[in-house]
């Protein structure tokens, strides 16, 4: 078996993303556009014609070449053809290669080793139904009651809605970097030109936003890739109603509808609320460093 690095310039990326859409699980994550945004100039193992294919999101630090799992960008891994020896020889090569390895693998991921250590996220598989729990159902009810309204957002007013209402929450709240946020806004673009992005916001009858979320969806996965609400206060039911809603539009659009994680308890409790079952996968962490390295690492 031959398994060729190629740099990010020597990569097929119609024969990349085809192979990421034939895959078990067609996650958006692993396009070539969204990795092109989350980790620029990510490199690439590929077996035979792309029959298989791994993503090498690579960073070099102290002249020390690594592998990291980028922002938003969970399960990535092998995709297309995945079997016992392929998991293995790519274990191989990477563990060889990187001296430290931090990074996630997709759910069709099975090799494991004492590096390897369980992780879950939330999703619904439409074709097997999801059923709302008694409290989502009410604040959903809630939210139509005090006249709240589902709204699509216009691509034209997608990127100044959310860099005036999300960007302070992933700022202030979830703590991101400035280096993060601009990473997520070229995400935003990326999936704007590949016609993947759809951004939400749920408003009052006086037009003031209660809610927003952005999601992308290739057509077989799509993923709440962030959002919040500015109503916390009045418990008025908005996100559950944003969520709900986006549920529905892609209902006929996907075959996933992945929440994008599950690690917090009150995160997990939400989205089991609307149906959604834990799927697990596993991450990856090697740490060979240089003993004196690791303690700056520290």
């Amino acid at each position: 078996m031959q398994i060729k690095h190629l740099k990010h310039t020597e990569i097929n990326f119609e024969k990349w993303d085809n192979t990421i859409l034939s895959s078990e699980f067609p996650f958006v994550f692993a396009q070539s556009y969204y990795l092109n945004s989350t980790s620029p100039n990510w490199e690439a193992l590929v077996i035979g014609d792309y029959e298989s294919v791994f993503p090498l999101t690579q960073n070099v630090k102290f002249g020390i070449a690594y592998l990291h799992q980028p922002p938003f960008t969970p399960q990535l891994g092998i995709y297309g053809i995945v079997n016992a020896q392929i998991e293995e020889a790519i274990y191989n090569y990477i563990s060889l290669k990187y001296k430290l390895i931090e990074i996630e693998l997709n759910a069709s991921n099975t090799f494991v080793t004492k590096y390897h250590s369980p992780k879950s996220t939330y999703l619904i598989e439409y074709e097997n139904g999801y059923k709302q729990n008694q409290n989502t159902k009410r604040n959903i009810s809630k939210a139509m009651e005090n006249g709240l309204q589902f709204e699509v957002i216009e691509y034209s007013d997608v990127l100044k809605l959310s860099k005036t209402y999300l960007n302070p929450f992933l700022s202030k709240t979830l703590l991101l970097s400035s280096n993060t946020i601009e990473k997520f806004n070229a995400l935003l673009i990326n999936a704007m030109a590949n016609h993947s992005l759809f951004s939400f916001k749920v408003v009052d009858s006086k037009d003031n936003v209660k809610a927003l979320a952005h999601f992308i969806s290739n057509g077989k996965h799509t993923v709440y890739l962030k959002g919040t609400n500015f109503d916390k206060s009045e418990n008025s039911g908005s996100m559950h109603y944003l969520t709900h809603s986006a549920i529905q539009f892609f209902e006929n659009k996907s075959r996933f509808f992945d929440f994008g994680g599950g690690s917090k308890e009150s995160l997990a409790t939400f989205y089991k609320g609307f149906g959604a079952l834990s799927i697990n996968y596993n991450t990856l962490k090697i740490n060979n460093l240089p003993w004196l390295i690791k303690l700056f690492k520290k």
